[in-house]
């Protein structure tokens, strides 16, 4: 019976808890802040971590207008431990929060947030009335995912949950503070109910929804939100067909009718006709002309439906119409189009390239002529980002229409849209430079060629063919002495090129056990730790189904030419985390693509069936189970490590031969 009691109250003592505020009010003066006063922060930092600080900030977390807002400022010391600072407020200032550090905001040397309980406090309006939105911001303080905003970052770890009955009175008395301008902060105002209400949530707001479909004069706003809410939070389909209603009623042309439509065209499914017409009768009704008169937050829609259609039309061979569609759209839907559909076209080979070509010699023209219509600014803080991309992009489709002339033999062409491309365009992509040089032979403009090899190389983006080239065009002019050559190639590279490639290599430099291992070589044989006693091992795991590192090879063939008199080093390529008849298939494939590799085959775990062995027990290093993956070993330890492939096979060499260079001549 006495353990019943103590349990009871101390259940009691926890609900008593729970039912009140987490935060400290007291660093506030004064202790309750109106709008009109000058609101100061007084921190004693005495017994706390930021005691013995010389340097302490406060960031504040100010609920305004109903949603977050975050400044920081620099704390004057008064005497010794405590600090002060004033923080300006507004009149729709309702609850602010602050937690106080040293160091950047971003990472922090020390912070100070009372132990994640915070420190807060809601504002009162000159008479001493709360203002809008303080009962909201006190259970969104303490509630991170009530209201969006960057509330998050206050605390160092997701806050224990509050009291139901709590939320429920703060929701209670924001409803009554705040009357109809709830529907002002809808979103955060539900998710208050919802987790105030519980089970209860459901009716709750469908009652609200309801009584407000009542209203004579509801405004297009607010029926796209209670449309939304309705339709994704509640999935109550009777009642967003109420709404749906009450819209093509009310605003039959409007941005709420837009998404609705959108949200019912029908973007899937077997019969292409059924889906393009679907898209079709939405742009009929929605026409995207009309939009830009008034555009507001849903060019997204355009986005998808020209997506969506665009790719219909391309899957169904109807090429005139997907050309057509670059009447309407802007470069950012454009760029994207061609990226999906005829990029990825050329690559995987599933329409003809006459075709394609065709196509693209249609719409490239159009897509270049909108490279500044700004359409990626939502997606970026800066302009100057916005502007990188575009650049970026536009090369990249340029990069796919060049291939195609390339391929067929249309060097004029090719030629031109090379001089559209941005100035680091040109030269900074190995494979595009190979192009390039493919196109001045095609024309036999050997003026070219010359420059083209030394800027390539000054961007350390070279080809094993391209520096067979420049070598032959070197011993040509030098009268077959090849004496200077390595000095004359070194001295092509950009000094920006060689800090840049030492900064990259510095950065990847390890010391990590080898583990053991027994690996099959492609003729059958084994090799063990033993084999690679006194010796630099570079490996670079690979599959037969990897991309980038197919893409890779040409730069690994590089430095194995480089190394292949060279006792002290060996190179292996590690065939890992294959299936199927993955020996046969991965010797046939680098045979018969003429490169000369050390094979070796990951072994089979036991446990898991999977070809992977060696490759998992590295993955700790690694941090991730990514491929291509190059290390370099050194008396049994794992030296060096670095992932992934930057498109340039000579650069590839480059990395790798700093490496090696730098291991052997370690003492």
């Amino acid at each position: 019976m006495k353990k019943q009691i103590i349990f009871l109250v101390l259940l009691f003592v926890q609900a008593v808890l729970y039912a009140q505020p987490r935060f400290d009010s007291n660093v506030f003066m004064p202790v309750k802040p109106k709008v009109t006063d000058q609101l100061q922060i007084i921190y004693n930092a005495k017994d706390k971590d930021l005691e013995f600080s010389d340097d302490v900030n406060a960031a504040f977390f100010l609920f305004e207008d109903f949603g977050w807002k975050q400044i920081s400022l620099q704390m004057q010391k008064k005497s010794e431990g405590v600090w002060t600072v004033t923080v300006p407020v507004k009149q729709s200032t309702a609850f602010i929060a602050v937690k106080f550090y040293q160091g950047a905001l971003d990472q922090p040397d020390i912070i100070d947030n009372n132990q994640d309980k915070g420190y807060a406090v809601a504002l009162t309006d000159a008479k001493g009335k709360p203002v809008q939105g303080a009962f909201l911001g006190e259970a969104a303080f303490q509630v991170p995912t009530i209201a969006a905003g960057g509330i998050f970052s206050y605390y160092k770890n997701q806050p224990p949950p509050m009291s139901g009955e709590y939320l429920k009175e703060l929701a209670e008395k924001e409803f009554a503070l705040s009357g109809k301008q709830h529907l002002r902060y809808f979103q955060s105002f539900m998710n208050l109910q919802k987790l105030a209400l519980g089970d209860g949530f459901p009716t709750y707001a469908k009652k609200l929804i309801t009584e407000e479909l009542k209203q004579k004069e509801i405004a297009d706003e607010v029926l796209n939100q209670l449309y939304t809410f309705a339709s994704v939070r509640l999935k109550d389909k009777e009642l967003f067909l109420l709404i749906q209603n009450r819209v093509n009623e009310d605003f039959p042309n409007g941005s709420t009718a837009r998404f609705i439509a959108y949200n019912n065209i029908k973007g899937s499914g077997p019969d292409k006709s059924e889906i393009i017409a679907s898209y079709e009768n939405f742009l009929n009704r929605f026409p995207i002309q009309k939009w830009r008169e008034h555009p507001n937050g849903q060019g997204f829609i355009y986005y998808a439906v020209y997506r969506g259609l665009g790719s219909a039309y391309f899957d169904s061979k109807q090429m005139d119409k997907f050309a057509k569609l670059y009447d309407d759209i802007d470069f950012r839907t454009g760029n994207e189009l061609m990226r999906w559909n005829i990029m990825r076209a050329y690559m995987f080979k599933t329409v003809g390239k006459d075709s394609l070509y065709a196509l693209s010699e249609k719409i490239l023209p159009k897509l270049i002529a909108r490279r500044g219509d700004n359409s990626y600014k939502d997606d970026f803080d800066r302009q100057a980002q916005a502007d990188s991309n575009v650049v970026k992009n536009l090369d990249d489709r340029l990069f796919t229409h060049i291939s195609l002339l390339n391929d067929l033999k249309k060097y004029p062409e090719a030629r031109s849209y090379f001089l559209l491309l941005s100035e680091d365009g040109k030269y900074n992509n190995a494979e595009l430079n190979e192009i390039n040089l493919q196109v001045l032979e095609g024309l036999g403009d050997e003026k070219q060629i010359l420059p083209l090899l030394e800027m390539s190389a000054r961007y350390n983006t070279m080809t094993p063919r391209m520096f067979d080239k420049l070598k032959a065009i070197y011993l040509k002019a030098n009268g077959n002495n090849e004496s200077g050559y390595q000095a004359y190639l070194a001295g092509l590279k950009s000094d920006e090129e060689k800090v840049a490639m030492k900064a990259y290599v510095d950065h990847n430099w390890v010391d990590h056990p080898m583990p053991d291992f027994r690996l099959e070589t492609a003729d059958g044989l084994f090799i063990t730790p033993l084999d690679w006693k006194d010796k630099i091992v570079v490996v670079d795991f690979w599959a037969t189904w990897c991309r980038p590192c197919i893409m890779a090879f040409p730069g690994m063939q590089l430095l194995v030419d480089k190394y292949a008199h060279d006792d002290h080093v060996a190179i292996y390529m590690v065939g890992t985390m294959q299936t199927g008849d993955y020996k046969n298939k991965s010797v046939n494939y680098v045979r018969k693509e003429g490169f000369r590799f050390n094979l070796l085959h990951d072994s089979v775990n036991p446990k898991t069936n999977e070809q992977d062995m060696l490759f998992k027990q590295l993955v700790p290093l690694f941090g991730d189970s990514s491929i291509p993956r190059k290390i370099i070993v050194k008396n049994g330890r794992v030296r060096y490590c670095s992932g992934g492939y930057s498109g340039s096979p000579s650069k590839l060499m480059d990395e790798l031969s700093l490496a090696i260079e730098t291991l052997k001549n370690e003492k």
